[in-house]
């Protein structure tokens, strides 16, 4: 049992380090790296998803009265999206100049 603990434990830091010199390497923060990691995955579920036009609609139209958002609010949430995309893909591109992605 202290054998896989201790395993486990030098495994985790392996890992650690890892991450960290990754991220040193693409110029970003650890927690950053893992955060792009996370959009990644998520960013393929979202994919695997094909929901059809006529369902978004009703989505949309089910979701009317129950969340008020200014149009100010919306820009302000789409740029602040759109502007977390280009991070993500900056990212994406620094790893792939790696060979890593």
């Amino acid at each position: 049992m202290v054998s896989w603990v201790a395993t486990k434990v030098k495994n985790s830091e392996g890992v650690r380090l890892l991450i960290n010199e990754v991220a040193k390497a693409v110029g970003v923060s650890p927690k950053e790296l893992i955060e792009y990691y996370e959009w990644k995955a998520n960013l393929k579920k979202i994919k695997t998803k094909k929901i059809s036009k006529k369902d978004a609609l009703e989505f949309l139209k089910s979701q009317e009265g129950k969340r008020k958002i200014s149009e100010g609010e919306a820009v302000r949430i789409y740029y602040e999206a759109e502007e977390e995309i280009k991070r993500w893909r900056e990212i994406e591109r620094k790893l792939k100049k790696l060979g890593l992605e």
